[in-house]
């Protein structure tokens, strides 16, 4: 490989970096107001080497009109893609699981407020499958009111 090649590939990484892998990194292992991180922070060093690395054999891969050809939100959502896939090799608990997989759900100890059962904290949350085969998300909620345990399920997406 040439001086020319080897500087060319160094700073196709740095651009790539800095335009998909250091923004999305920031943004998933910080809380927002409509999320909050799905990544334990035990995994992350790890999960940012694993991503980053799998993400430029993939821009490696390329052929360079198809590199040159991608919209940005194609490279995000390879990298998202990535990201989340590596997160759910790095975790064995189940809820750590939920909480990358549905990473907008309600998790536990999550307070909530329903019509009827009032306030209350999410006590246990789990994927169940329903009898005419539709993933569905099952919350235990504790009442702050009355001290009982209520459950509700809703539909997931595919």
């Amino acid at each position: 490989m040439n001086q020319s090649s080897t500087t060319n590939q160094s700073d196709t990484k740095r651009i790539i970096s800095d335009r998909f892998i250091e923004p999305g990194i920031n943004y998933w292992f910080s809380n927002h107001e409509h999320i909050r991180t799905p990544f334990p922070s035990e995994i992350r060093t790890e999960l940012k080497s694993r991503t980053s690395s799998i993400f430029f054999d993939w821009i490696d891969g390329l052929k360079e009109q198809e590199l040159s050809s991608m919209k940005d939100d194609e490279f995000v959502e390879m990298f998202e893609t990535i990201l989340f896939n590596e997160a759910m090799k790095l975790v064995e608990d189940e809820d750590k699981k939920l909480t990358i997989a549905y990473p907008f759900l309600p998790r536990l100890s999550d307070q909530v407020n329903h019509g009827q059962h009032g306030k209350g904290a999410v006590t246990a949350r789990k994927e169940v499958i329903s009898k005419d085969n539709k993933k569905l998300f099952e919350l235990s909620v504790l009442s702050q009111q009355t001290g009982q345990t209520w459950k509700t399920q809703f539909e997931l997406p595919n």
